[in-house]
């Protein structure tokens, strides 16, 4: 289960709840299985602690480094950026996770969640900026378009 899915999920939990139990986990299991391992642990710790930035570049170096579990990776890149608010990266992370053999289920729920954010931006830059707010909306469609977020995704795009 994804860090996103843990939060946003129905058992909805909050970041400190899983930087607690992040640190219990290691508390419990101090030794790193391996490298991997270690550098992952570091990058969960990094986003549960709110440092989206350096959990993010820690993710994209497990990617590069390590392609066998590059879905995972790529999912959790994706929630960096969405906590970032960049929530047109984060769709390209969740797709590119899709893409890689990532969970099916869970990418539909946080390329709408990501795709329904930024089409809030609309109201909150209206008259500031040309931006699509749209496009991520008609993104999932495109992906998702039996998706379980997809009547929602038409009656915002007036379809």
């Amino acid at each position: 289960m994804g860090l996103f899915n843990a939060l946003f999920g129905k058992k909805k939990t909050s970041l400190q709840d899983l930087d607690k139990k992040n640190d219990d986990f290691i508390a419990k299991n101090p030794i790193a299985e391996n490298d991997e391992n270690e550098m992952m642990r570091n990058a969960s710790k990094l986003m549960t602690s709110g440092k989206f930035s350096e959990s993010l570049d820690l993710y994209k170096k497990l990617s590069e480094n390590y392609p066998n579990n590059k879905d995972l990776y790529e999912s959790q890149i994706g929630v960096a950026y969405y906590f970032l608010g960049d929530y047109e990266n984060a769709v390209t992370y969740y797709t590119s996770s899709l893409n890689n053999g990532g969970d099916k289920s869970m990418m539909d729920d946080n390329i709408w969640e990501a795709a329904e954010a930024f089409s809030k931006l609309e109201f909150q830059e209206k008259e500031s900026s040309t931006t699509n707010t749209t496009k991520l909306i008609e993104k999932y469609l495109e992906i998702f378009p039996n998706g379980r977020y997809a009547k929602k995704a038409k009656k915002h795009l007036g379809k």
